[in-house]
C-alpha cells in the first residue's frame, strides 16, 4: 500500500464534505481527536472524473469511517443526527445530496466477520476489489491506496493484494457489476471467483443498491401483473 496526496482529489472530496451541513458532526469527532476517513466509492468516482472526464464525479453515497472513539460516544453524537442501520452504523440523508453512511472503523463488517485487527489498511483489504480500496484521512489529506488509483486509471479490477476475503457472493456480484457500471475488465482470478461464488440473490441485492431505479421498475411490473 502507498500513502500520497493528490491535490485535485483532495480538493474535490474535502470541499464536498466540509461544505455540507452534515460536516458539523465530523467536526465534533475531530474535536475529540478522532480519525475520520472517506473511503471507497466517493474517491473512486472522483478518480474516474479526473482520469476520464466523462462522469460528474458525484457519488450515490459517501462512506465515512470514524476511528479512535468509543461506541458510547459515537452513538451519543449520532442519536440526534442519523438513522441507525443493521450494521451498527448510521445513515445521514440530505435532500438532493449523496447519503452519508457512517460507521466506526473498528466495527467494519469485514473486520468483524474475519476477526481481524483494526487498521485502515486491513479495512481496505476487506473491501476485496482493487477499485474500491482507498481511504482519505480528512484531517491530514493523506490517501491510503491499496490499488484503487491504478484500477480506476486502467479501468481494470482485481483482488486487493493480500485481500481479506469474506462475503464471497456479495463481492462476486460487486465485481460483475463493476463491468456493467464502469466497463471495467476483470482479471482471470477474479473471473474464476465470480463464476464460483456468484448467487442470484446477491446479484439482485447489489443490483438494486447500484441501480435504485430497478426497484421502481420491478414494483411497476408487479402491479401490472396483478392487474392482468
Amino acid at each position: 500500500m502507498r500513502r500520497l496526496r493528490l491535490r485535485v482529489i483532495n480538493d474535490r472530496i474535502l470541499t464536498s464534505v466540509f461544505s455540507d451541513v452534515r460536516a458539523a458532526v465530523l467536526h465534533e469527532f475531530l474535536r475529540h481527536n478522532a480519525q475520520v476517513y472517506v473511503l471507497a466509492g466517493a474517491i473512486r468516482d472522483a478518480l474516474a472524473c479526473e482520469y476520464e472526464g466523462t462522469r460528474e464525479g458525484t457519488p450515490r453515497d459517501v462512506d465515512i469511517a470514524i476511528s479512535n472513539v468509543s461506541r458510547e460516544f459515537f452513538d451519543y453524537i449520532f442519536a440526534a443526527y442519523g438513522v441507525r442501520n443493521r450494521h451498527g452504523g448510521y445513515v445521514l440523508a440530505s435532500h438532493m445530496l449523496p447519503t452519508w453512511d457512517v460507521w466506526r472503523l473498528e466495527d467494519s463488517v469485514g473486520l468483524r466477520k474475519t476477526n481481524t485487527a483494526c487498521t485502515v489498511e486491513n479495512v481496505l483489504r476487506t473491501f476485496n476489489l482493487s477499485c474500491n480500496a482507498i481511504a482519505l484521512d480528512i484531517r491530514t489529506g493523506v490517501l491510503t491506496d491499496a490499488g484503487a488509483i491504478d484500477s480506476v486509471r486502467d479501468k481494470h479490477v482485481a483482488f486487493v493484494r493480500n485481500a481479506i476475503v469474506h462475503s464471497r457472493p456479495t463481492f462476486a456480484a460487486k465485481a460483475l457489476l463493476s463491468q456493467v457500471r464502469f466497463s471495467y475488465t476483470i482479471d482471470s482470478e477474479l473471473q474464476s471467483f465470480v463464476s464460483k461464488h456468484l448467487s442470484r440473490s446477491a446479484l439482485l441485492h447489489e443490483s438494486l443498491k447500484t441501480f435504485p431505479d430497478l426497484a421502481v421498475l420491478a414494483s411497476d411490473d408487479v402491479r401490472q401483473s396483478k392487474k392482468q
